[in-house]
């Protein structure tokens, strides 16, 4: 008996170990990106604007995240309101040619679809994120900041647009 609780520590401790991973050893993609950077649609200048000039985006994923509601400033910023998050993730994005858009969360943060960490640039194409926005508002809706205050916590299920989770901060 005293042998499988050994073992049943061991093996707690290396998952406690691998789950606590450094955001510092966790590869950044950017320059897979970088490298076949044209090989991604250009979108326009416009397209691209209405994703990154202090604009509040709504996103909806059925599979896997579910509601998620983000705030690009125009200077760079970036705030995630993400589910079940007690407080924003904050960070950084930058654009790339128009093709690629690329995150720098600050903080311990993890995709739990993707395995990706905060601390280093992590990058998509950019149409791939323009096509997934369900809605967008050009202002800071929900006043997403530095203070990483959140309205109240976010949940996955049901979709809401942004009008039904302004309602709702407005009744708390």
């Amino acid at each position: 008996m005293i042998n499988i609780l050994r073992i049943a520590y061991l093996i707690s401790g290396i998952l406690l170990i691998e789950n606590c991973k450094t955001t510092a050893k966790t590869p950044s993609n950017e320059a897979i990106f970088d490298k076949n950077l044209y090989s991604y649609e250009r979108l326009s200048d416009e397209k691209v604007a209405s994703i990154s000039n202090d604009i509040t985006i709504r996103f909806f994923d059925q599979y896997q995240h579910g509601n998620q509601i983000e705030f690009n400033s125009i200077s760079g910023k970036t705030f995630l309101w993400y589910p079940k998050n007690k407080t924003l993730v904050s960070g950084f994005y930058k654009i790339k040619d128009n093709r690629v858009i690329c995150f720098n969360y600050s903080g311990i943060a993890r995709n739990e679809f993707t395995g990706e960490m905060s601390g280093n640039w992590n990058c998509q194409d950019l149409l791939t994120y323009y096509n997934k926005i369900r809605e967008k508002i050009k202002s800071n809706v929900f006043n997403l900041n530095e203070s990483k205050i959140i309205p109240f916590i976010l949940e996955r299920f049901p979709e809401q647009s942004i009008f039904d989770l302004t309602q709702k901060s407005n009744r708390l």
